[in-house]
């Protein structure tokens, strides 16, 4: 049942993607980035299913990663896009990102979750670094963006605010603005075929929704309001890094 709700999502996506796709003739980045989003679709549902401990499944995200990483990205390796061709760890990169997805499908089909995890985690980074480092940006960067400031914002979460303590609060505060100014800029500067998908809009529209529901919640020093809409906020933070990030 969860591999067909993913298989859904993931026709969803392929949609997505062909709508994105760079039209004949267009530049060889676009190509490229295009290419490492059609992967990295597969590479975020296999980590999603295992921290969901389906360890199976993952392994059918990570074969098809891997395949489609060897076949529409690798090309580049060695005739990288104009924007990359002084970037010195390029191809070491790729080779990186190659290896990782390969050894989280070696432990997927292992069941060991959390090697495999480990062995995932920092290809998203590792691709995020090379087109910073390189002055190229994508909607995804965006979407990281977003996803590390609920992160830092998440941290209430259990470790909830003395409101007592103004530094605290200050802080909260300061952590809820920029989450909310992050999320307003990536529904504000998505892509049209991402901006016409109604979960994009869905998704954005509740965060930014709930994000507004903090401030009442933390000047009435409301910490079980505080805590329930960090909760909400998490699981529209998960889905709108799996489904668009």
């Amino acid at each position: 049942m969860i591999r067909a709700f993913h298989r859904r999502l993931g026709a969803t996506l392929v949609l997505l993607l062909v709508a994105a796709a760079p039209a004949a003739g267009a530049s060889e980045l676009s190509r490229f980035n295009a290419a490492v989003a059609e992967a990295f679709t597969h590479y975020r549902g296999a980590l999603f299913y295992l921290r969901t401990e389906n360890p199976a499944v993952a392994e059918f995200e990570l074969q098809d990663a891997v395949a489609l990483w060897s076949e529409k990205v690798m090309p580049f390796r060695d005739a990288a896009p104009d924007a990359f061709t002084d970037d010195p760890a390029w191809a070491e990169t790729l080779d990186q990102v190659s290896e990782g997805l390969r050894q989280g499908q070696d432990l997927a089909r292992e069941s060991d979750i959390a090697a495999a995890i480990e062995a995932l985690q920092p290809l998203q980074a590792a691709m995020s670094d090379l087109r910073t480092r390189n002055g190229v940006r994508v909607f995804s960067d965006c979407i990281d963006e977003a996803n590390a400031a609920m992160d830092a914002l998440w941290a209430y979460r259990h470790n909830p605010p003395d409101f007592a303590d103004s530094a605290q609060v200050n802080d909260l505060r300061a952590k809820t603005a920029v989450t909310a100014y992050l999320y307003a800029r990536c529904h504000k500067t998505a892509p049209p075929e991402i901006t016409a998908a109604e979960e994009f809009q869905r998704i954005m529209e509740g965060s930014l929704l709930s994000l507004g529901r903090m401030w009442p919640a933390i000047d009435a020093g409301n910490t079980e309001a505080v805590i329930n809409i960090l909760r909400e906020l998490r699981s529209f933070d998960r889905m709108l890094w799996l489904q668009f990030g």
